[in-house]
């Protein structure tokens, strides 16, 4: 597993070197295609007007460039210009000479983009001077040319063909003039006279041959600019654009870079002499470099160098990870799986022994009270006839109680087996509440309780679909919970609210007892389970009551809701909203 292990980052770091590469012929082939466009691009666009080719002659018309505001392949573009040869600088987004007197509502824009211009090539000292020196060379052969394919080391060391390939100069190319193309050349840069006459030197007459050599570039740490030679007959013209450094050069990588999840953690960095122009990403002492290659031209003075920062572990080390510890994971979890059934199951006989001794109690209680009342009576030891029809009543009131509570368990075996025959029809709460009060309300009294009984106006014609029997079974139950839970509380007093609020319709029974401690809220509704001790309790019951009505509720679509009302215990019973 070890060496596995290190076989596996062996791999990552030659998968990472991969990627690297990818990314750098991915940049290069970018820049490449953004540079031949501007390669491309005609000396005469960097004028305010152009003539351009129609069907049958030139017709003369606003340049690409004049267009406002400012676009281009380029991200963060500031913007195209040109210098004269006597030095005067212009943008083509802005007319000049004759044409300056043209009305534009965004002028101050484009006088600003200009006066931006001049202050980047400013403060790269970008003179003109010294521009005019670096003269056209002449056009290479198709015999030069041709040596310096086949001079190319067509091998595998990509480092020395970069550095060959950066050292090859990029061809410079020529175009043809024509009369309507030089005068729309030198027109916007012509003045008037004092005769109010277009004063020009030019010879528009005869075409002329124009040198236009390949672009280089100058920069700082925040910006870039592109320029070229253009020789048009005896004068040398400079064209060029600038763009802003970090905003080109993000565009540039994260359209490249954020599609590939492998080289989200590669660092890219641009450094010039030694100096760091920008940075994509962040790296560490960890970091490794993984290539180092100088920009293509004009940008040769630019080194692109790569890091990756390692993952905290190989890809694939996971599965080795797993494969070492499947078996102790399978042994240790078979063990604490077995452990959390056995705790399970042993709480679960418990629980299930509780019940069954709790069903015993409940079972024997009315059956000895019967038993003895029908004894008393049998044997004719009662001769008055008042305690007689007490016995009798007694007796009934027991038979129901043990009625009751054998049909809590009946009923909890159908919920548990999904037997319980779920009957919605429509129907009027207020009815099922009504007839609850008239049935049940006797067996309150008897306990020394008193039922009180209230209800909103606008309930008393609302019917939905509901299951009537489980209504009734679920305020039996409740009812039953407050009677037991509330026997030595200082009220006697059981109240069931049938309340409405917006769309929400609920029951809400409320006693004022004990109430339930706020971390056995959620668990009231476990079967078997009671808040007080088996061994202790003072309380009779089964602990199914809750349990049951929770099933009843979620059978039939309603919501039951336990809040303390200090005191005693407010239960809210929710119908289905109204408005489904």
């Amino acid at each position: 597993m070890t060496h596995s292990y290190s076989q596996l980052q062996l791999n990552a770091q030659f998968a990472y070197k991969e990627h690297a590469f990818l990314v750098l012929q991915m940049l290069n082939q970018r820049f490449a295609d953004d540079m031949a466009i501007e390669d491309q691009r005609s000396y005469s666009e960097y004028r305010f007007i152009r003539a351009v080719p129609v069907i049958g002659g030139e017709e003369i018309t606003l340049s690409e460039l004049a267009n406002f505001p400012v676009r281009s392949h380029f991200k963060g573009i500031v913007g195209h210009f040109q210098m004269d040869p006597d030095g005067t600088l212009r943008t083509p987004i802005l007319p000049d000479g004759v044409l300056e007197k043209i009305p534009m509502s965004d002028r101050n824009k484009r006088e600003a983009v200009l006066y931006k211009i001049q202050t980047i090539l400013m403060k790269q000292d970008f003179r003109m001077d010294e521009l005019k020196n670096n003269k056209p060379q002449p056009r290479d052969s198709i015999e030069s040319v041709l040596d310096q394919i086949y001079k190319q080391d067509l091998g595998l060391n990509a480092s020395k063909n970069q550095k060959k390939s950066a050292a090859i100069k990029r061809a410079k190319r020529f175009e043809q003039t024509s009369e309507k193309e030089s005068f729309a050349f030198n027109v916007e840069a012509a003045k008037m006279d004092a005769f109010g006459l277009l004063r020009t030197n030019i010879d528009t007459t005869h075409v002329m041959e124009v040198e236009i050599e390949p672009f280089q570039a100058t920069y700082d740490n925040t910006h870039i600019i592109f320029y070229r030679n253009v020789k048009r007959g005896t004068e040398i013209f400079v064209q060029g654009f600038i763009v802003e450094l970090r905003t080109y050069l993000t565009n540039l990588i994260t359209n490249e870079i954020k599609f590939y999840p492998q080289e989200q953690n590669l660092t890219i960095e641009f450094v010039s002499r030694d100096k760091l122009l920008y940075s994509y990403g962040e790296r560490n002492n960890s970091s490794t470099m993984l290539l180092t290659s100088p920009l293509p031209s004009p940008l040769a003075g630019i080194t692109m160098n790569v890091y990756v920062t390692p993952k905290q572990s190989a890809p694939g080390s996971g599965i080795l990870l797993f494969l070492g510890i499947t078996m102790l994971v399978v042994l240790g979890g078979g063990l604490i799986c077995i452990y959390k059934l056995t705790q399970s199951q042993l709480a679960l006989a418990s629980k299930r022994q509780d019940f069954v001794s709790a069903v015993s109690h409940e079972l024997k209680t009315p059956l000895t009270a019967i038993r003895m009342y029908a004894e008393l009576l049998q044997n004719s030891w009662v001769a008055n006839e008042e305690k007689r029809q007490k016995y009798y009543n007694q007796i009934a009131s027991e038979t129901e109680r043990l009625t009751r509570l054998i049909q809590n368990v009946l009923n909890l075996s159908k919920l548990d087996g999904n037997r319980w025959n779920v009957q919605l029809r429509r129907d009027r709460p207020k009815g099922v509440l009504d007839d609850f009060v008239a049935t049940y309300s006797k067996n309150v009294e008897k306990q020394g309780f008193e039922l009180t009984v209230s209800s909103d106006t606008d309930v008393k014609d609302i019917t939905l679909m509901m299951d009537r029997d489980a209504i009734m079974q679920i305020l039996m139950n409740l009812v039953d919970n407050s009677l037991k839970f509330s026997k030595n509380a200082d009220y006697k007093m059981i109240n069931i609210e049938l309340r409405l609020k917006d769309t929400d319709l609920y029951l809400a029974v409320r006693d004022y007892g004990p109430g339930i401690p706020q971390a056995e809220m959620t668990k009231v509704f476990q079967e078997f389970y009671r808040v007080e001790n088996e061994m202790t309790r003072q309380t009779s019951g089964t602990g199914i009551g809750l349990s049951m009505v929770k099933k009843l509720c979620t059978l039939t679509n309603m919501k039951i809701e336990l809040e303390n009302a200090n005191p005693g215990l407010r239960t809210k019973i929710h119908f289905p909203p109204l408005s489904i």
